[in-house]
């Protein structure tokens, strides 16, 4: 018995990691110019209707980690980034003062590796998050295109300028950050059958952050995200949200984006 187990052990396989970096023509083909209302993203607005179409939905996929985003959910007749979803970029600008929505694929500071990057928009009421995706995931999603579920060991994140210029300075909707408010990102997983399992959050940036980078004292720079809590998943979906002085009368105040690169998931060996 013992010479059976010690040959299964020699048998057995520790899983190796692929990393989607988003490099490559491929990827640059996916980066609209300009960044906010461009034809990739946004396609063309109908003023009768009041409704952005694109011509065909925006999708993505990588046939390395088998990792894709299927497209934008529909919202009110629209059918574009503004929906919420996942858009691939190479913007970096050093200087976020004043960066609003015109500038929402910019981070500012370069990737660890390469120059694309992708870019979420969402957000959700936290309350209402496990409810939602318990009974289908209607908000935007990775997910893995073979059905199979895989560990997602980690993920690269940074802000984007329109946060920090939201954050640090204002920008008539949120901000500037009192001492206490916080913006949190969180990874829902959910299983092949679409049921939610586990979920991961991670603070982005707060009241001592923006004072930080306001003052100099602190630079923003990509942080690596440890995803593997979350187990064997099908895919994930990302939600910003923040504490309650990030909402209003018409929901979450705050630009609901950041910046993801790196996403290195385990792979098996078949």
């Amino acid at each position: 018995m013992a010479v059976m187990a010690l040959a299964l052990a020699a048998c057995s396989k520790a899983p190796k990691t692929v990393t989607l970096d988003f490099e490559g023509s491929k990827w640059d083909a996916l980066i609209d110019n300009p960044q906010y209302g461009g034809p990739l993203l946004y396609g063309t607005y109908d003023e009768a209707s009041y409704t952005w179409k694109v011509a065909q939905n925006y999708t993505w996929s990588d046939g390395n980690t088998m990792l894709e985003f299927t497209g934008f959910p529909e919202s009110w007749g629209s059918l574009a980034y503004y929906c919420g979803g996942e858009a691939i970029s190479n913007y970096v600008v050093a200087d976020y003062t004043g960066a609003g929505s015109a500038r929402q694929l910019e981070v500012p500071v370069a990737p660890k590796s390469g120059k694309n990057f992708a870019v979420h928009y969402g957000s959700a009421d936290p309350t209402a998050v496990s409810k939602a995706v318990e009974t289908a995931p209607i908000y935007p999603t990775l997910k893995f295109s073979d059905g199979k579920e895989r560990v997602i060991k980690s993920i690269d994140v940074c802000l984007t300028n329109y946060v920090l210029n939201s954050c640090i300075n204002g920008d008539g909707y949120f901000g500037p950050m009192g001492e206490s408010t916080a913006l949190y990102i969180k990874a829902i997983g959910f299983n092949a059958s679409g049921a939610a399992t586990k979920m991961s959050s991670v603070k982005i940036i707060d009241g001592s952050d923006a004072a930080a980078f306001k003052a100099g004292t602190k630079k923003p720079a990509w942080a690596t995200w440890d995803l593997s809590a979350l187990g064997e998943v099908n895919g994930i979906i990302f939600c910003v949200y923040g504490t309650d002085d990030c909402y209003g009368d018409y929901g979450f105040n705050a630009p609901a984006y950041f910046a993801y690169d790196n996403i290195v998931v385990e792979m098996p060996e078949e």
